[in-house]
């Protein structure tokens, strides 16, 4: 084995001990209390323009992120929440028609908000929260150094009180180890292996959900 090889494997193997002993987990997420009431979640979506967000900004206007992958994301959302045990008072599909009925009463009319749209549409169902999920980046993991990436956020929102109960934003872009040994956690998770958008995506619904109390 050459020698540079060996110093480098045996670099890496010294950073995993360590990450056993000084615990690399990730850091506890303190969740918030479950909101009493009913929640309706809505599908994701992926705003191409920034006034179709409830909040921040797109990192490239005008790119949209193809149906397979918001259907994707619509599976891993309804899984985790029922492994959370959150029962939902609508499904994206109820939510859906209602979005339909929003834009039908609005035709003609000036453009509103993304809040404005959102909040119309969980008084349309019955519900006293919704969850608006948005996906505002999304790189597939390519070979030749191009690692998958994933920005998205989940929006809680309080439809009789008209507000914004809990925002949850995640912005991750794997990187190497070498690049960046505060992410020994997750290199130790992630087994050393480089990992889908899915994935990532998957650990950020995870994340988001248990810190909004879902």
């Amino acid at each position: 084995m050459h020698k540079r090889t060996i110093v480098h494997v045996l670099a890496i193997l010294s950073l995993l001990a360590l990450a056993s002993l000084t615990g690399c987990a990730p850091k506890p997420i303190t969740p918030q209390i479950r909101p009493m009431g009913n929640i309706a979640v809505a599908a994701f979506t992926a705003p191409k323009y920034n006034w179709e967000l409830l909040a921040g900004y797109l990192p490239e206007e005008g790119k949209g992120v193809k149906p397979e992958i918001l259907a994707r994301l619509d599976a891993n959302l309804d899984q985790t929440l029922r492994a959370h045990g959150v029962k939902v008072s609508a499904t994206p599909a109820a939510t859906r028609q209602c979005q339909e009925i929003v834009v039908f009463e609005r035709a003609g009319k000036s453009r509103e908000s993304a809040w404005s749209y959102w909040l119309n549409v969980g008084k349309c169902l019955p519900a006293d929260f919704i969850l608006v999920p948005q996906v505002l980046y999304w790189r597939e993991l390519e070979g030749g150094g191009s690692p998958a990436s994933v920005v998205m956020d989940l929006f809680l929102l309080d439809v009789k009180a008209e507000r914004v109960v809990s925002r949850y934003h995640f912005d991750e872009t794997q990187k190497a180890l070498s690049d960046n040994l505060l992410d020994m956690g997750k290199f130790v998770r992630r087994k050393g292996e480089w990992v889908s958008a899915d994935v990532l995506a998957s650990e950020g619904i995870e994340a988001g959900l248990r810190e909004m109390g879902l």
